[in-house]
């Protein structure tokens, strides 16, 4: 990956892109970049099961 986005949606990353995404731009002050990187968070604690489940 490199410095640009990949062109899919963050569901559509592969675990190496949210790695590498997360990695590259969670310091990042931009607010947009910022929102993403949270969602690739999300999407990487859903993958592993460590999102609180609804009862």
């Amino acid at each position: 990956m490199t410095d640009r986005w990949p062109n899919k949606t963050v569901p559509e990353f592969t675990d190496a892109e949210l790695a590498t995404a997360i990695k590259r731009h969670q310091d990042d002050p931009d607010p947009v970049t910022q929102s993403i990187v949270c969602s690739c968070w999300g999407e990487w604690e859903r993958r592993h099961g460590l999102t609180p489940t609804e009862d």
